[in-house]
């Protein structure tokens, strides 16, 4: 087959069209290395831990408190004010497996048939029957009773959950801990938290935990659907509950060196 002269107009019609196409793929590939290393900013800024905001809860800590010598919780039923009738068992067994994964003490519940009678009366009046809370806890054994309230409750994107923990010591018939706060991810700062709580991956958790290990998903949908599963919002919300309720430090929310929380005066 014949080649065309070195001049010829196919030759270097052939050389403009080559250069294009290098000039075309050079800019395809500084274009795609941009996006690339957007994506790895990303990423790593949105692993980075979330700087501390103001508190979205109360907490109330009974001075002089140590919840290190706890061996036993008693979790009752919940009072559920809610129209969701299921809202209460679901957000219980969320509660209590969030206070076990503490590895502090030994968590039970109480039989489902309780009706929650404890925690109507401490919610709903300020007080309670001393009698029947020291016969809970004896019939029990249980260092700590925690009754809780259900006060708002909403499952559907975007969801929020309003609780009430209060963990009552027995003996002393006192109130020695409670968390009230209504978490509702239409506040982006609770979202934020939402989606870095389930960011997480298989890591050693703080000294302070017992059990020192963690099964993590690695699906990287998981913290978005955090706030579409009625599940998975109820595990996070329980999960700072537990944390605040003991006056354990909760990722994002700031401490009361920082300003924020008020009342963390339990031992550690």
């Amino acid at each position: 087959m014949t080649q065309p002269p070195n001049g010829s107009p196919d030759r270097r019609s052939f050389v403009r069209t080559a250069a294009a196409g290098v000039v075309a793929a050079a800019a395809t590939g500084c274009h795609l290395a941009d996006k690339l290393g957007d994506r790895i900013r990303e990423f790593k800024a949105a692993r980075e831990p979330l700087p501390p905001g103001p508190p979205t809860f109360s907490q109330y800590h009974l001075p002089g408190w140590d919840w290190t010598r706890v061996d036993r919780v008693l979790v009752l039923p919940l009072l559920n004010e809610s129209a969701y009738t299921r809202a209460d068992e679901e957000v219980r067994r969320a509660l209590t497996s969030e206070l076990q994964q503490l590895g502090r003490f030994e968590v039970i519940a109480a039989p489902p048939d309780d009706q929650g009678r404890l925690s109507q009366a401490v919610h709903r009046s300020g007080r309670f029957d001393e009698a029947l809370l020291l016969e809970i806890g004896r019939s029990a054994r249980a260092d700590v009773v925690v009754a809780a309230t259900i006060t708002h409750y909403s499952p559907y994107p975007r969801p929020r959950l309003g609780l009430v923990v209060q963990a009552v010591a027995p003996l002393r018939a006192k109130v020695a801990a409670s968390v009230d706060g209504l978490w509702d991810t239409a506040d982006q700062r609770i979202a934020d938290r939402v989606r870095a709580y389930y960011r997480q991956r298989p890591k050693e958790r703080p000294n302070w935990v017992v059990r020192n290990h963690v099964i993590a998903s690695d699906d990287g949908f998981t913290e978005q659907l955090a706030l579409e599963s009625p599940a998975l919002f109820q595990r996070f919300v329980c999960h700072e509950a537990a944390l605040a309720l003991l006056g354990l430090p909760v990722p994002g929310v700031a401490t009361e060196i920082d300003g924020g929380l008020a009342g963390t005066d339990c031992q550690q």
